[in-house]
Protein backbone atom coordinates (compact mmCIF):
# COMPACT_ATOMS: atom_id res chain seq x y z
CA UNK A 1 0.00 0.00 0.00
CA UNK A 2 1.11 3.90 -1.16
CA UNK A 3 2.19 5.41 2.15
CA UNK A 4 0.06 8.90 2.35
CA UNK A 5 1.60 12.34 2.01
CA UNK A 6 -0.68 15.36 3.65
CA UNK A 7 0.52 19.09 2.06
CA UNK A 8 -0.66 21.66 4.67
CA UNK A 9 -1.36 24.80 1.97
CA UNK A 10 -0.91 23.23 -0.86
CA UNK A 11 -2.76 24.97 -3.21
CA UNK A 12 0.44 27.86 -2.87
CA UNK A 13 3.12 28.13 -5.30
CA UNK A 14 5.64 25.48 -3.66
CA UNK A 15 2.97 23.49 -2.33
CA UNK A 16 1.55 22.71 -6.00
CA UNK A 17 4.82 21.81 -7.19
CA UNK A 18 5.34 19.39 -4.14
CA UNK A 19 1.90 17.68 -4.50
CA UNK A 20 2.95 16.97 -7.99
CA UNK A 21 6.27 15.32 -6.75
CA UNK A 22 4.33 13.72 -4.37
CA UNK A 23 1.84 11.55 -7.27
CA UNK A 24 5.29 11.35 -9.23
CA UNK A 25 7.08 9.47 -6.00
CA UNK A 26 3.88 7.38 -5.56
CA UNK A 27 2.84 8.99 -2.45
CA UNK A 28 -1.21 8.76 -1.85
CA UNK A 29 -1.06 12.47 -1.89
CA UNK A 30 -3.58 15.04 -0.05
CA UNK A 31 -3.68 18.36 0.26
CA UNK A 32 -4.96 20.51 3.32
CA UNK A 33 -6.30 24.13 2.07
CA UNK A 34 -9.16 26.62 3.10
CA UNK A 35 -9.97 27.17 0.01
CA UNK A 36 -10.59 24.49 -2.75
CA UNK A 37 -9.25 25.11 -5.89
CA UNK A 38 -10.97 25.89 -9.70
CA UNK A 39 -11.50 22.69 -11.21
CA UNK A 40 -9.03 23.95 -14.12
CA UNK A 41 -6.25 23.73 -11.24
CA UNK A 42 -7.11 21.03 -9.29
CA UNK A 43 -4.21 18.08 -10.36
CA UNK A 44 -4.67 14.42 -11.31
CA UNK A 45 -4.32 11.82 -8.51
CA UNK A 46 -4.30 14.71 -5.31
CA UNK A 47 -6.89 14.05 -2.87
CA UNK A 48 -8.43 17.46 -1.63
CA UNK A 49 -9.52 18.11 1.97
CA UNK A 50 -11.02 21.92 2.64
CA UNK A 51 -10.47 22.72 6.01
CA UNK A 52 -9.46 25.73 7.99
CA UNK A 53 -6.42 25.14 10.39
CA UNK A 54 -7.64 27.87 12.38
CA UNK A 55 -10.60 25.91 13.06
CA UNK A 56 -10.38 23.52 16.47
CA UNK A 57 -13.94 21.78 14.88
CA UNK A 58 -12.93 21.50 11.38
CA UNK A 59 -9.90 19.89 12.07
CA UNK A 60 -11.27 17.25 13.80
CA UNK A 61 -11.84 15.15 10.94
CA UNK A 62 -8.28 14.54 11.29
CA UNK A 63 -8.49 11.86 13.34
CA UNK A 64 -9.97 10.01 10.31
CA UNK A 65 -6.80 10.11 8.70
CA UNK A 66 -3.60 7.96 9.26
CA UNK A 67 -0.90 10.27 7.50
CA UNK A 68 2.99 8.72 6.87
CA UNK A 69 3.95 12.59 6.11
CA UNK A 70 3.15 15.99 6.46
CA UNK A 71 4.68 18.96 4.81
CA UNK A 72 3.54 22.48 6.32
CA UNK A 73 3.46 24.94 3.84
CA UNK A 74 0.37 26.42 4.72
CA UNK A 75 0.12 30.77 5.60
CA UNK A 76 1.49 33.48 2.90
CA UNK A 77 3.75 35.87 3.44
CA UNK A 78 2.53 39.18 5.39
CA UNK A 79 4.99 42.07 7.13
CA UNK A 80 2.05 43.85 8.35
CA UNK A 81 2.84 45.16 12.29
CA UNK A 82 0.88 43.84 15.33
CA UNK A 83 -2.25 46.44 15.08
CA UNK A 84 -2.90 46.03 11.46
CA UNK A 85 -3.22 42.05 11.22
CA UNK A 86 -0.45 40.81 12.92
CA UNK A 87 -2.37 38.72 15.41
CA UNK A 88 -4.24 36.88 12.61
CA UNK A 89 -0.86 36.28 11.21
CA UNK A 90 0.08 34.93 14.26
CA UNK A 91 -2.98 32.73 15.05
CA UNK A 92 -2.43 30.97 11.24
CA UNK A 93 1.11 30.70 11.26
CA UNK A 94 1.19 29.31 14.70
CA UNK A 95 -1.46 28.39 16.61
CA UNK A 96 -3.36 26.87 13.94
CA UNK A 97 0.14 24.78 14.17
CA UNK A 98 -0.44 23.37 17.84
CA UNK A 99 -4.04 23.14 17.35
CA UNK A 100 -3.41 20.42 13.79
CA UNK A 101 -0.41 18.74 15.87
CA UNK A 102 -2.42 18.42 19.08
CA UNK A 103 -5.07 16.65 16.87
CA UNK A 104 -2.96 14.61 14.40
CA UNK A 105 -3.13 10.53 14.76
CA UNK A 106 0.68 10.18 15.31
CA UNK A 107 0.56 6.54 15.36
CA UNK A 108 1.81 5.92 11.30
CA UNK A 109 3.40 9.16 11.39
CA UNK A 110 7.01 8.89 10.44
CA UNK A 111 7.96 12.54 9.09
CA UNK A 112 6.89 16.06 9.76
CA UNK A 113 8.32 18.95 7.57
CA UNK A 114 8.43 22.70 8.62
CA UNK A 115 8.69 25.05 6.40
CA UNK A 116 9.77 27.77 8.11
CA UNK A 117 11.70 31.42 6.50
CA UNK A 118 14.88 32.80 6.58
CA UNK A 119 13.08 35.99 7.67
CA UNK A 120 13.35 34.17 11.02
CA UNK A 121 17.27 35.79 11.09
CA UNK A 122 15.67 39.39 10.81
CA UNK A 123 18.21 42.14 10.30
CA UNK A 124 21.55 39.74 11.11
CA UNK A 125 24.35 39.90 8.71
CA UNK A 126 24.96 37.11 6.34
CA UNK A 127 25.52 34.31 5.66
CA UNK A 128 22.96 32.97 8.57
CA UNK A 129 23.85 29.78 10.17
CA UNK A 130 21.00 27.86 12.12
CA UNK A 131 22.58 27.76 15.21
CA UNK A 132 23.22 31.42 15.99
CA UNK A 133 20.40 33.48 17.99
CA UNK A 134 17.44 34.66 15.50
CA UNK A 135 16.27 38.22 15.40
CA UNK A 136 11.86 38.02 14.06
CA UNK A 137 10.69 41.78 13.33
CA UNK A 138 7.58 41.15 12.05
CA UNK A 139 4.41 38.82 13.57
CA UNK A 140 5.00 36.97 10.77
CA UNK A 141 8.95 35.98 11.11
CA UNK A 142 7.63 35.91 14.53
CA UNK A 143 5.29 32.67 13.98
CA UNK A 144 7.51 31.38 12.45
CA UNK A 145 10.49 31.50 14.67
CA UNK A 146 8.38 30.32 17.48
CA UNK A 147 6.73 27.48 15.03
CA UNK A 148 10.37 26.67 14.36
CA UNK A 149 11.07 25.82 17.76
CA UNK A 150 7.64 24.28 18.86
CA UNK A 151 8.84 21.65 16.23
CA UNK A 152 12.24 21.44 18.56
CA UNK A 153 10.33 21.34 21.76
CA UNK A 154 8.28 18.04 20.50
CA UNK A 155 11.05 16.50 19.42
CA UNK A 156 12.97 16.94 22.72
CA UNK A 157 9.89 16.05 24.90
CA UNK A 158 8.27 12.97 22.56
CA UNK A 159 10.33 12.06 19.56
CA UNK A 160 7.85 13.60 17.50
CA UNK A 161 9.44 13.20 13.59
CA UNK A 162 9.40 17.00 12.80
CA UNK A 163 12.18 19.10 10.98
CA UNK A 164 12.15 22.20 10.01
CA UNK A 165 13.33 23.34 6.39
CA UNK A 166 14.37 27.55 6.50
CA UNK A 167 14.10 28.05 2.60
CA UNK A 168 15.67 31.57 1.32
CA UNK A 169 14.45 33.08 -1.69
CA UNK A 170 12.18 30.63 -3.67
CA UNK A 171 11.45 31.22 -7.39
CA UNK A 172 9.54 29.39 -10.38
CA UNK A 173 6.46 29.01 -12.06
CA UNK A 174 3.36 29.76 -9.99
CA UNK A 175 5.00 32.28 -8.05
CA UNK A 176 2.48 35.41 -7.21
CA UNK A 177 3.65 37.90 -10.08
CA UNK A 178 4.22 40.98 -7.51
CA UNK A 179 7.09 39.15 -6.61
CA UNK A 180 10.84 40.45 -7.60
CA UNK A 181 11.94 38.20 -10.17
CA UNK A 182 8.53 37.06 -12.36
CA UNK A 183 7.61 41.73 -11.53
CA UNK A 184 11.24 41.90 -13.22
CA UNK A 185 10.72 38.89 -16.02
CA UNK A 186 6.83 40.82 -16.93
CA UNK A 187 8.30 43.90 -17.32
CA UNK A 188 10.92 42.80 -19.20
CA UNK A 189 8.97 40.97 -21.90
CA UNK A 190 6.76 43.72 -22.21
CA UNK A 191 10.01 46.12 -22.45
CA UNK A 192 8.78 48.73 -20.22
CA UNK A 193 10.51 50.68 -17.86
CA UNK A 194 9.88 49.69 -14.48
CA UNK A 195 10.89 51.05 -10.56
CA UNK A 196 13.46 48.55 -8.91
CA UNK A 197 15.14 49.91 -5.53
CA UNK A 198 19.00 50.32 -5.70
CA UNK A 199 19.52 46.57 -5.72
CA UNK A 200 22.23 46.29 -3.52
CA UNK A 201 20.35 43.81 -0.96
CA UNK A 202 22.22 40.58 -0.83
CA UNK A 203 20.10 37.01 -1.67
CA UNK A 204 20.30 33.37 -2.22
CA UNK A 205 17.72 32.25 -5.06
CA UNK A 206 16.59 28.76 -5.18
CA UNK A 207 14.84 27.69 -7.93
CA UNK A 208 11.90 26.03 -7.54
CA UNK A 209 12.73 22.40 -8.68
CA UNK A 210 15.60 22.62 -6.44
CA UNK A 211 13.42 23.42 -3.56
CA UNK A 212 10.87 20.62 -4.23
CA UNK A 213 13.94 18.11 -4.39
CA UNK A 214 15.49 19.00 -0.90
CA UNK A 215 11.86 19.18 0.39
CA UNK A 216 11.83 15.05 -0.15
CA UNK A 217 15.45 14.85 0.77
CA UNK A 218 14.35 15.97 4.61
CA UNK A 219 11.04 14.23 4.63
CA UNK A 220 12.47 10.77 5.17
CA UNK A 221 15.52 12.17 6.87
CA UNK A 222 15.38 10.55 10.52
CA UNK A 223 19.07 12.22 11.13
CA UNK A 224 17.61 16.02 10.81
CA UNK A 225 14.41 15.24 13.10
CA UNK A 226 14.33 18.12 15.55
CA UNK A 227 16.94 20.48 13.91
CA UNK A 228 16.51 23.53 11.70
CA UNK A 229 18.17 22.95 8.33
CA UNK A 230 18.85 26.45 6.08
CA UNK A 231 18.20 25.80 2.28
CA UNK A 232 19.41 27.73 -0.37
CA UNK A 233 21.73 27.54 -3.48
CA UNK A 234 24.46 28.56 -1.21
CA UNK A 235 25.32 31.33 -3.70
CA UNK A 236 24.59 35.33 -2.43
CA UNK A 237 23.94 37.54 -5.12
CA UNK A 238 22.94 41.32 -5.43
CA UNK A 239 19.40 41.77 -6.32
CA UNK A 240 21.08 44.34 -8.89
CA UNK A 241 22.97 41.07 -10.70
CA UNK A 242 19.37 39.45 -10.85
CA UNK A 243 17.78 41.72 -12.26
CA UNK A 244 20.62 42.62 -14.79
CA UNK A 245 20.88 38.93 -15.26
CA UNK A 246 16.99 38.64 -16.34
CA UNK A 247 17.36 41.81 -19.23
CA UNK A 248 20.49 40.70 -20.37
CA UNK A 249 18.71 37.05 -20.93
CA UNK A 250 15.37 38.95 -22.45
CA UNK A 251 17.10 41.43 -24.16
CA UNK A 252 14.59 43.91 -23.19
CA UNK A 253 13.39 45.72 -19.66
CA UNK A 254 14.13 49.24 -18.41
CA UNK A 255 15.00 49.05 -14.51
CA UNK A 256 15.29 51.96 -12.82
CA UNK A 257 17.46 51.33 -9.99
CA UNK A 258 17.09 53.71 -6.90
CA UNK A 259 13.42 54.25 -7.72
CA UNK A 260 12.02 52.44 -4.94
CA UNK A 261 12.56 52.01 -1.23
CA UNK A 262 14.23 49.42 0.42
CA UNK A 263 11.59 48.11 2.76
CA UNK A 264 12.04 49.26 6.77
CA UNK A 265 13.74 46.79 9.09
CA UNK A 266 15.23 44.62 5.44
CA UNK A 267 18.47 43.35 5.78
CA UNK A 268 20.93 43.81 3.42
CA UNK A 269 22.26 40.73 3.62
CA UNK A 270 20.45 37.42 4.23
CA UNK A 271 21.76 34.20 2.45
CA UNK A 272 22.36 30.83 3.80
CA UNK A 273 25.47 29.01 5.32
CA UNK A 274 24.39 25.58 3.96
CA UNK A 275 27.08 23.44 4.94
CA UNK A 276 24.82 21.24 7.30
CA UNK A 277 22.39 20.55 4.51
CA UNK A 278 25.03 19.34 2.43
CA UNK A 279 26.42 16.95 4.74
CA UNK A 280 23.16 16.10 6.42
CA UNK A 281 20.99 15.67 3.09
CA UNK A 282 23.42 15.12 0.79
CA UNK A 283 22.09 17.44 -1.22
CA UNK A 284 23.07 21.27 -3.44
CA UNK A 285 21.03 22.98 -5.80
CA UNK A 286 21.53 21.78 -9.28
CA UNK A 287 20.21 24.35 -11.11
CA UNK A 288 22.44 27.92 -11.90
CA UNK A 289 20.18 31.47 -11.43
CA UNK A 290 20.78 31.64 -15.38
CA UNK A 291 19.33 27.76 -15.82
CA UNK A 292 16.70 28.36 -13.38
CA UNK A 293 15.76 31.82 -15.04
CA UNK A 294 15.84 30.64 -18.38
CA UNK A 295 13.22 28.00 -17.49
CA UNK A 296 11.01 30.69 -15.71
CA UNK A 297 11.09 33.21 -18.11
CA UNK A 298 9.84 30.30 -20.83
CA UNK A 299 7.30 29.12 -18.82
CA UNK A 300 6.02 33.02 -18.49
CA UNK A 301 6.36 33.51 -22.01
CA UNK A 302 4.07 30.97 -23.22
CA UNK A 303 1.74 31.37 -20.32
Amino acid sequence: MAESLLILGGNGFIGRHVAKKGIEEGYKTFILSKKSPLLSEKIKGVNYLQIDLTSSKELEIIKNYKFNYVINLSGNINHCDIRNGGISVIEIHLNSLIKFISILPKDHLNGFVQIGTSDEYGNTIGPQYEDQPEQPFTPYSYAKFAASHFIKYLFRSEEFPGKVLRPFLIYGPGQKENRLIPYVIKNSLKDKTFKISSGEQLRDFLYIKDAVDVIFAALTNKSINGKIVNIGSGKPLSVRYVVETIVNIIGTGKPLFGSKNIRDGESLSLYPNIKFAKYALSWESKYSLEEGLKDYIEFLKNK
